[in-house]
């Protein structure tokens, strides 16, 4: 009886944790989440429990959880579905990998969901050797090792992984390699069809692991993965569950069908992607925001969206990096047909763009000469973004 009442007392002390929703129409919602499942989110906020239907919701942010590092020294992991997080201990076979970290616990993994392995610890002068090695293209298993700031590789097949030794077969040669020796192992992998994932679970330690389905109760969220595997998170590590997929497109992850830029003066000024023309963030009415588009007088951006989506949303100013003398106009059209047009100062408050664009095959966006020639005409389209 008293153990009971213990289970008893624990559940009601217990605190659901507090979560930020956004929806679709960019309207946001604070409260407790109490439980999630395929459909709906049951949200409580003061005394009474509210259900929010899944379909409209594009983020649930955990706030109060910070992101931070562990404290040992942990090696990466990346699955063929783009999943990559930090762990601590590692083992494999050629059916399986074993893996276990801080946060996602033990797992056991597909061998062929894998798609690499880092043991080394990156800095500055390893990142972009072993990104570009991570995006070339090979036709074997990498074994990757470092020599100061460079990276090496011999290429063959990837055997079985212990705590000591990885097994590495070469032509028909057999070694067995030391694994403090190895910065990294990148497998060859078929291509694999891209499937949209359910969420995308952003954890603290910055790990973002690809779900097909997740559930929450009580404290702890369910995941499956979509190798298949199963997972268990407490609320306490995650910093945000990402249902935009399928659901949000961002113009900066789309690649326009054509650029016409038009220099007033000699200077060029490029269409930049996430960032401001001198590589820090958008920034409207002191916000800074780290999705968009930053665009110069005159340029215009030609999409093709295959009439696939129903809102375009974007938050529109002159940059505050600039003097307030910017001055452009902006005209947006699907399908030849004109969807906002107007002029945007620099004196004027940022302007919330929602655009109807269903059955919309061709976005273009004209960024036009305002007023004062192109003088600090450095206009922002922040979370620029397409909604179906």
């Amino acid at each position: 009886m008293q153990s009971l009442f213990c289970i008893s007392l624990t559940m009601l002390l217990a605190v659901s944790p507090e979560v930020e929703v956004t929806s679709l129409s960019g309207a946001s919602v604070s409260g407790n989440l109490q439980s999630l499942n395929k459909t709906a989110i049951h949200l409580k906020q003061d005394k009474s429990t509210n259900e929010l239907p899944l379909s409209e919701v594009l983020n649930i942010r955990f706030p109060k959880n910070r992101f931070r590092r562990s404290l040992q020294s942990p090696f990466a992991i990346r699955f063929t579905d783009g999943s990559l997080f930090p762990i601590q201990s590692l083992l494999s076979n050629e059916k399986q990998v074993k893996i276990s970290g801080d946060q996602t616990g033990s797992l056991i993994i597909p061998a062929k969901s894998v798609s690499s392995i880092r043991f080394g610890t990156l800095n500055s002068n390893i990142r972009e050797a072993w990104d570009k090695l991570l995006k070339g293209k090979h036709s074997k298993d990498l074994l990757v090792v470092q020599k100061e700031n460079v990276l090496d590789f011999i290429d063959g097949v990837v055997g079985s992984i212990s705590d000591e030794k990885i097994q590495f077969f070469t032509g028909d040669d057999e070694v067995s390699v030391d694994r403090k020796r190895v910065f990294g192992i990148i497998y060859f992998r078929q291509p694999v069809t891209e499937t949209t994932p359910f969420c995308s679970i952003r954890l603290t330690s910055n790990g973002l692991i690809h779900a097909s389905s997740i559930a929450f109760s009580g404290n702890e969220l369910e995941a499956t993965l979509k190798s298949g595997s199963q997972a268990r998170f407490d609320a306490s590590v995650i910093a945000n569950l990402d249902f935009s997929q399928g659901k949000v497109r961002y113009l900066s992850d789309l690649e326009p069908r054509n650029i016409k830029y038009t220099p007033f003066f000699d200077t060029i000024w490029k269409y930049r992607k996430d960032k401001h023309r001198d590589g820090g963030p958008l920034r409207l009415a002191g916000k800074e925001y780290s999705r968009g588009l930053y665009i110069h007088s005159k340029t215009l951006l030609q999409y093709r969206i295959k009439n696939e989506y129903r809102n375009f949303r974007a938050i529109m100013g002159i940059d505050d990096s600039v003097p307030s003398i910017g001055f452009v106009y902006v005209e947006i059209k699907g399908n030849g047909r004109t969807l906002y047009s107007g002029n945007v100062r620099s004196s004027d408050r940022p302007v919330e763009l929602n655009l109807d664009v269903r059955g919309v095959r061709d976005l273009d966006i004209l960024v036009d000469f305002g007023d004062n020639l192109e003088i600090c005409d450095h206009l922002d389209l922040c979370e620029a973004r397409l909604i179906k």
